[in-house]
């Protein structure tokens, strides 16, 4: 079974499987017809499907159970490997092609995954999140924390995990993290990178977008053989957002009212009151929702559709718990921080480009920002409010047909045309 498979844009240089406990140890590349990978903003390891084809009954002996490794070297035309190992955790179906040939789907994942749900963790940490996360990843998976950027703007404090799983602390941590301004942090795995990448939301729509030429979404350039614009060419496009007020609403991405009291010294809060264009600073007619959009007589902003109310009895400006703050005031960042998440979900995007980039980019595409171009419904003309700069939230790699396609799910927060968001006055 062993041999490689070549294709016009990538090829298995090789696949080996193993099953240490069995002594097997197995080349199975040229049975790969189809591997999709995703990475996630939201997620620390990377996850795929597989399908490969199983002519000689292989797959039929081995009785796959869930615990199977591979690794896997995908290399360009210009010798540029990727390489990634994965636990086979799941054959999702088998379906017969003809008399001889059968077609396995399986679902892989990498180790952390696996560890993650045998270990449940009951241990006192005490530090700032990244470095709570960043003992977490290395005492339990060992692997290492990439902060990219600012450090969360939290004092050091202690949590106590009660018997839960790794991933379950690290996003427990993640949670509570925010950056000066209230922005929250992502925790997440890059195909390209072993280390585990820690960066705040700011940090991602602050910084410039990858490509200085925008890939350009257009019905007839996609007819054009043009190799240099099909470089550019999005390929596919969808949109993918809610455009859900209410929800929006409901979730606390508009208008929040946050209110800490604390028992040991008897202070509230004074600064209770959220709106997200306080985090978002980018002029008239440009937020996420309509600021002249009026029921009852009042604007979005005149109610108060999530209210929350906290009570805190924090003594000691020495000894912080995870929901201790040593100035009152800063408790408003967690609002702050679930209202720009939850805000994330307004205006996002599905664009299909080739993979290429990927190979050939020492840039990690996942958690930047990138430039589109799209056009106006049923026109070429360019869309001035759809496009712009966005966040790549999700990718999905599809390596098929001799075509390696990356699938970009992005995101942004306004419908500024401007290449960066442009951040409050308070960074």
């Amino acid at each position: 079974m062993s041999g490689t498979y070549s294709a016009s844009e990538y090829k298995f240089q090789e696949a080996v499987l193993t099953i240490p406990e069995r002594g097997i140890e197995l080349d199975i590349s040229a049975t790969i017809m189809e591997l999709i990978l995703y990475e996630s903003v939201n997620t620390p390891y990377i996850t795929g499907r597989m399908v490969c084809t199983d002519t000689d009954y292989v797959f039929e002996r081995l009785k796959f159970d869930g615990t199977e490794r591979i690794k896997i070297d995908i290399a360009s035309d210009y010798d540029t490997v990727l390489t990634k190992s994965f636990f086979i955790t799941r054959t999702i179906g088998k379906t017969k092609v003809d008399e001889n040939t059968y077609a396995y789907n399986f679902y892989i994942a990498e180790d952390i995954f696996f560890l993650d749900v045998l270990k449940s963790v009951s241990r006192a940490y005490k530090g700032t999140p990244d470095e709570i996360i960043k003992n977490v990843l290395s005492n339990e998976f060992g692997r290492d924390l990439k902060l990219l950027g600012k450090a969360p703007y939290q004092s050091a404090f202690n949590y106590v995990s009660p018997y839960i799983s790794p991933l379950a602390i690290v996003d427990t941590i993640r949670r509570r993290a925010y950056d000066v301004n209230g922005f929250p942090y992502f925790v997440y795995a890059s195909l390209k990178e072993e280390e585990i990448r820690m960066k705040s939301l700011s940090e991602m729509i602050e910084n410039e977008p990858l490509n200085k030429t925008s890939f350009v979404f257009s019905g007839a350039q996609n007819f054009k053989n043009n190799p240099e614009q099909q470089l550019i060419n999005v390929e596919t496009f969808e949109e993918a957002g809610v455009n859900d007020t209410i929800e929006l609403l409901m979730k606390g991405a508009v208008q929040n009212q946050y209110n800490v009291l604390n028992l040991s010294t008897n202070k509230r809060n004074k600064q209770n009151r959220f709106n997200i264009t306080e985090a978002l600073d980018v002029g008239p007619n440009k937020s996420i929702f309509k600021k002249d959009f009026m029921i009852q007589d009042k604007g979005l902003n005149d109610f108060d559709p999530n209210v929350v109310y906290k009570v805190v009895n924090h003594t000691t400006m020495d000894e912080l718990g995870y929901h201790d703050e040593k100035d009152i005031e800063q408790h408003l960042n967690k609002v702050k921080s679930t209202a720009l998440v939850a805000a994330l979900s307004k205006k996002k995007i599905t664009a299909g480009i080739t993979g290429i980039f990927n190979f050939h980019s020492n840039a990690v595409f996942i958690g930047e920002q990138v430039n589109l171009t799209l056009p106006q419904f049923e026109s070429e003309t360019k869309d001035t409010v759809t496009s712009g700069s966005y966040v790549v939230l999700e990718t999905k790699h599809m390596f098929s047909q001799n075509k390696y396609d990356m699938y970009m799910t992005c995101s942004r927060l306004t419908q500024s045309a401007d290449e960066t968001v442009a951040i409050g006055p308070n960074t």
